[in-house]
C-alpha cells in the first residue's frame, strides 16, 4: 500500500480545488449551483477560494530548517521579527532569543490539530 506524505495529500486537495474555483470562476454559476451540479460541498468550496484569495495577496513564505536555528545567531543591531499565524499565535522574535525554546514552540505548534 503506498503511503503518501502529508505534504503531498494538502498539494493534491489544493490542485483539486484550485482547478474547482477556477472552473466555477469561468461557469458564471453561483456557487451553490456549481457545487450542486459537480456533487461538491459547498461549505468546502468557500473555504478552499477562501484559503487561494489570502495565498494571493502577495504574501511569501520561505522554508525554515529548525537546525539552522541552533547555529545562526542573531545579528544584535537587527530589529525583532514577528511571526503571526491565522491571527491566532503570534510569535516575536528578538535579538538573543533561546533557539531551543523557539524550536520547541514550533514543534508544539505543529503537534496542534
Amino acid at each position: 500500500m503506498d503511503q503518501i506524505s502529508r505534504t503531498e495529500e494538502l498539494e493534491q486537495k489544493r490542485s483539486y480545488w484550485k482547478q474547482h474555483i477556477d472552473s466555477w470562476q469561468e461557469s458564471e454559476l453561483t456557487q451553490a449551483e456549481y457545487c450542486r451540479r459537480h456533487n461538491l460541498k459547498h461549505h468546502q468550496l468557500v473555504y478552499w477560494k477562501k484559503r487561494f484569495t489570502h495565498t494571493e495577496t502577495g504574501v511569501s513564505f520561505a522554508a525554515l530548517k529548525l537546525e539552522d536555528l541552533l547555529v545562526t545567531p542573531a545579528p544584535p543591531d537587527r530589529a525583532s521579527l514577528c511571526l503571526v499565524i491565522n491571527n491566532y499565535f503570534k510569535v516575536e522574535i528578538r535579538a538573543g532569543f533561546d533557539a531551543q525554546l523557539l524550536r520547541q514552540l514550533i514543534l508544539a505548534l505543529r503537534g496542534l490539530p
